[in-house]
């Protein structure tokens, strides 16, 4: 069994983009790591590249839409 391989046998939270980021991370990481390249595990690679970064720019929207709750929640605290 490769050393990575026990990082994924818990139960994995996936509550936020950032959770998959992270496990997105370990997977490419784990692939890169595992010998030849070959385009199947380049596909993959690939793959799962943009599903991180689809998952970054979700998160990073739901940041900003956070915040732009927060001062709309001030301003009408404040009339």
């Amino acid at each position: 069994m490769p050393e990575n391989e026990s990082e994924f046998t818990k139960d994995i939270r996936i509550n936020k983009p950032q959770d998959i980021r992270r496990m997105i991370g370990k997977v490419i990481n784990i692939l890169l790591q595992d010998g030849e390249m070959k385009i199947d595990k380049a596909k993959t690679l690939a793959t799962l590249s943009n599903t991180a970064l689809k998952s970054m720019e979700l998160g990073e929207l739901a940041e900003r839409l956070d915040k732009i709750e927060e001062q709309l929640k001030k301003e009408e605290g404040d009339k």
